[in-house]
């Protein structure tokens, strides 16, 4: 996914190149140890080679392909349409399922369409650092997920972690619930 960058941003990008070319100039024109020169020149060069090439991001900053991060769950209708939407952003941990007497759930489909076939505890999204992931919690009816761009759906396996990214759709039964 390609960001675009704030202004602030380019002018602060062509100052640092600025003061790369000038700082190998400054070693080419005035003379004194030719070694030490070419030092310059070559950690100029190279530091120049890493902000082309991490785009002026530092290394450990960039996201994985797909990772963006994850604000909110949005269900939808049988016609793609938003019905109700859920703040996620800053949540370790978010069950999904149907709020009864005995417990409440944090993304409550009860009044779902399909809620008879949704089970109280249907499944869990865990945050782990930036990432989110999804299990099943031994559902009655199973949760599926369909990752962004691919048109071809899987069925989670009960207790063993999906890793989602934004775009992905999950399915709990029937009901789908796109993550954003």
């Amino acid at each position: 996914m390609k960001t675009e960058k704030s202004g602030s941003i380019v002018l602060i990008d062509l100052l640092i190149y600025g003061i790369l070319a000038g700082t190998v100039l400054y070693a080419l024109i005035r003379p004194f140890h030719y070694i030490l020169q070419m030092f310059i020149v070559a950690a100029a060069a190279g530091m120049a080679c890493v902000l082309i090439w991490t785009g002026g991001r530092r290394p450990g900053s960039m996201a994985r392909k797909g990772s963006a991060e994850i604000a909110k769950i949005v269900l939808l209708d049988d016609d793609g349409e938003r019905v109700k939407e859920w703040f996620v952003k800053g949540e370790i941990s978010v069950l999904i399922g149907k709020s009864t007497s005995q417990g409440e759930v944090d993304i409550d489909l009860s009044d779902c369409e399909y809620a008879s076939l949704i089970s109280p505890e249907h499944a869990v999204l865990n945050r782990v650092g930036s990432e989110w992931f999804i299990e099943d919690a031994d559902s009655n009816s199973g949760t599926g997920i369909r990752k962004a761009g691919r048109s071809d759906a899987s069925r989670l396996v009960v207790e063993e972690p999906e890793r989602l990214g934004a775009g992905d759709m999950i399915f709990i039964a029937n009901t789908r619930l796109l993550v954003k």
